[in-house]
């Protein structure tokens, strides 16, 4: 592994029963005993995903005095979501959405803490959006949207980082296959793989007809490799579907 992320957003009820999560905020020197133990067990680094608050508690001070905490443990990154979890009385799908987003705080942790890397999270899908956090914050990580989109990503490579590759969905496919071939070789279940992609044509002709295959022979556990080989019939004719309407 490249480094280790203690959760400290998860707001469900199982995570909550077994102390992880973000009803850890509540804990803040249990944190960062976990922490120190772990930056003094492994040479990776050890980083920290959290919320900006819970429940009632959506202080700066409180944030801050949270982060320095771990700061003074030896953890120098933190990716701040930018809403506080209600621990109570809202589901996790709800705390993505229902708790107000406040950018704000996530940027005057960063202001009063220049030396720390602070990655911004939460509601973030435009490539506007992504550079005018940039410009205040050191990185931006980015969930749903790109679960619900992953195409997305080549647009976030062109803009962001300069990449001019731009791979079709077809030759994606191609490798999505071959990595898949690979894995299952190593014991992977199809289905682990495969429900990831079911975003693959969000928004383009075909959109339908991919998730349909996929949910009818690649999702369930006892999926075979062998359906697999159809799918670049679909993609090929997705492909000139929309080369055809573009």
């Amino acid at each position: 592994y490249d480094e280790i992320n203690i959760n400290l957003g998860c707001p469900s009820k199982k995570v909550q029963k077994n102390m992880f999560g973000a009803c850890l905020m509540k804990e803040p020197d249990l944190v960062a005993e976990c922490i120190n133990s772990m930056v003094n067990a492994c040479k990776i680094p050890v980083t920290a995903k959290t919320r900006i608050g819970f429940d009632d508690t959506e202080e700066f001070d409180y944030l801050n005095n949270f982060i320095l905490k771990m700061k003074g443990v030896g953890c120098s990154t933190f990716i701040l979501h930018a809403r506080k979890a209600i621990l109570t009385g809202l589901s996790p799908k709800q705390n993505l959405n229902i708790p107000k987003l406040n950018y704000g705080m996530v940027y005057k942790i960063k202001e009063e803490n220049p030396d720390l890397e602070i990655i911004i999270n939460g509601g973030i899908s435009k490539i506007d959006e992504i550079k005018n956090h940039l410009t205040l914050c050191d990185g931006v990580m980015i969930g749903r949207s790109i679960y619900q989109n992953p195409y997305s990503l080549v647009e976030i490579e062109n803009e962001i980082f300069g990449t001019k590759e731009q791979p079709t969905r077809e030759e994606i496919a191609e490798k999505l296959l071959e990595y898949l071939e690979k894995e299952v070789k190593l014991g992977t279940k199809v289905n682990h793989i495969m429900r990831h992609t079911v975003g693959l044509y969000h928004g383009q002709i075909g959109s339908k007809e991919w998730k349909r295959y996929l949910s009818d022979n690649m999702m369930a556990r006892d999926s075979d490799f062998q359906k697999s080989k159809h799918i670049m019939t679909i993609v090929q004719n997705n492909e000139k579907a929309n080369q055809a309407n573009s």
